[in-house]
């Protein structure tokens, strides 16, 4: 059977830092990065993401693992600069996100980037329609084109018949499709999941866990899931990180 021909890398992670109490000075990129992160540990600095490096293949699912505290969710939060890294790069299409502005880094966010949390993160006072088309009013779009291109996602996760249902209507699982709508109403290039079917229970999680690579077959994402739960990387992923 022929090999799978390796895709194009879509993001390049480099080299990348995060501590918490700020590197030391004189920082050297280059030295050992377990000495390194020992000696700022010793410090009293807390480094969450030491020199952490991979690429991500286009239409890849790339898992990233770890237990609780091993600084999973503050790399992709990094990735997508919601936290600000302090030494490396993050490489979108070959080009540096660190080093992009404020107002482009909101550009890409709107247009490039999709996220789902853990927290599911949707506004209580909106349906699940509003609650979709949300990041597309944002964008500027068009209240008939937004409504339609909200609608799409709906039916794609499987909520259609709940448009006008509030959050506090819904189940978790129905909650959790909801924010997945949401964040593949932008089409994003990057796709970004920081555990979002833990707070599930283990019959909706693995329902969920079907559902995902049912979408995926769809729309062919890249994307960078994060979770502590080994069975869950397994059936998900295409390559997995250990953190």
């Amino acid at each position: 059977m022929p090999e799978r021909p390796t895709p194009p890398v879509k993001l390049s992670c480099r080299h990348l830092w995060k501590v918490f109490g700020g590197l030391p000075a004189g920082f050297d990129a280059g030295v050992d990065p377990r000495a390194a992160a020992e000696a700022m540990r010793d410090a009293g600095r807390i480094p969450a993401v030491v020199d952490a490096e991979f690429d991500v293949g286009a239409g890849e699912i790339f898992v990233i693992m770890g237990l609780s505290g091993s600084g999973k969710s503050t790399l992709v939060r990094c990735l997508s600069r919601l936290i600000e890294p302090d030494a490396g790069e993050v490489l979108l299409d070959g080009e540096d996100i660190l080093k992009k502005s404020a107002k482009d880094l909101v550009e890409i966010r709107r247009h490039k980037m999709g996220m789902v949390f853990q927290d599911f993160g949707l506004l209580p006072h909106l349906s699940v329609l509003e609650n979709v088309a949300f990041p597309l009013k944002v964008q500027g779009m068009d209240e008939e084109r937004r409504r339609r291109r909200a609608q799409e996602m709906i039916e794609l996760v499987g909520l259609e018949g709940r448009e006008s249902a509030y959050p506090r209507q819904l189940s978790g699982g129905q909650q959790q499709r909801v924010g997945i709508a949401r964040s593949l109403a932008v089409e994003p290039d990057l796709w970004f999941l920081d555990e979002p079917f833990s707070a599930l229970d283990p019959l909706i999680r693995r329902q969920m866990q079907d559902e995902f690579l049912r979408l995926q077959q769809m729309l062919n994402k890249t994307i960078v899931f994060i979770t502590h739960d080994f069975m869950e990387a397994l059936k998900l992923a295409d390559r997995i990180a250990i953190m």
